[in-house]
């Protein structure tokens, strides 16, 4: 199960995810890197570029649990996408909200599921609000976001905690023990001129889509000068499919929400005594088979 704001970078995970041998029985949009309408809108139609419009597509959260709204457009571009222009998916409009969706997918498993959040943790916040014995169906939660250094919205937040920092919190404290991607891990995945070359390589609908989108993401980092583009959210779906890319330790984490200065702040202690660790912090990632993953799954369409 897949819960995400498209996103260039949510983009390549998503068609990166679509390409990998498991089963993907739901994904949904939640408000972060665009308005939910538009992450709702490339979400559909990136499962239909993939040719995987059978998967249900439900549209979620609008805002924050608590706090409002601003919509930045500087990184991803006004439609998320960098320009890139992607035929409209022609599945079934589907009308139930995410929350509901993903309690209800949660509660009809037979077994335990793998979720993956790339964005802002509204979505799952509210559907275990709805229903907290759900947490006992999820196998793993994989989120991407926080950071065991410092921020990227901010010199203490990163951006996917920035946005919604209580819903951050309330799932740190529903039971559930989810595996944190942060900017400690996904800042040593970028991508090379060797890995823009392969990509620019492939002539394909899917390749040409993703040019443009990566054209758009390498200007917006060189205008930035922020080093090489950075590949979050394909470390987070990876590190889900695969574990073995990830090293994790066990930590005590928690969430700022009360300063102004440190808002949306991924506190870390992993020196906490074993019973009070809540988390699993990835520490380090197999850089090289992250980006040849990725490489291969956008090759392969």
């Amino acid at each position: 199960m897949f819960d995400g704001d498209p996103g260039i970078d949510d983009a390549l995970a998503i068609l990166t995810l679509l390409r990998e041998p498991v089963d993907v029985v739901a994904m949904s949009a939640v408000v972060g890197n665009v308005p939910v309408e538009t992450g709702f809108r490339n979400l559909r139609d990136l499962a239909a570029l993939a040719g995987r419009e059978d998967i249900p597509v439900f549209r979620g959260a609008e805002r924050p649990l608590v706090r409002d709204y601003v919509f930045d457009p500087t990184v991803h571009g006004v439609d998320g996408l960098g320009g890139a222009q992607i035929a409209e998916s022609r599945a079934p409009m589907q009308r139930e909200h995410a929350a509901v969706a993903i309690a209800r997918v949660l509660a009809a498993a037979a077994d335990p599921v793998t979720w993956i959040a790339t964005g802002p943790l509204t979505n799952v916040a509210l559907a275990l609000d709805l229903d907290p014995s759900l947490a006992r169906k999820v196998r793993r939660l994989v989120v991407m976001g926080g950071s065991t250094l410092r921020g990227n919205v901010t010199p203490a937040a990163e951006f996917n905690v920035y946005v919604d920092a209580e819903a951050w919190r309330a799932v740190l404290g529903s039971g559930i023990r989810p595996i944190m991607v942060g900017l400690n891990v996904t800042h040593m995945v970028g991508m090379g001129d060797e890995d823009f070359a392969e990509a620019e390589a492939i002539h394909t609908t899917v390749g040409r889509a993703t040019r443009v989108m990566l054209d758009y993401y390498r200007r917006v980092y060189e205008e930035g000068e922020w080093g090489e583009p950075k590949l979050h959210d394909v470390v987070a779906v990876l590190g889900a499919i695969s574990p073995e890319l990830l090293e994790t330790r066990a930590a005590l984490v928690d969430v700022e929400t009360g300063s102004q200065l440190t808002y949306g702040m991924t506190v870390v202690d992993d020196h906490a005594p074993a019973e009070r660790c809540n988390c699993d912090v990835a520490v380090d990632v197999d850089a090289a088979a992250v980006r040849r993953r990725m490489l291969q799954a956008l090759r392969s369409y």
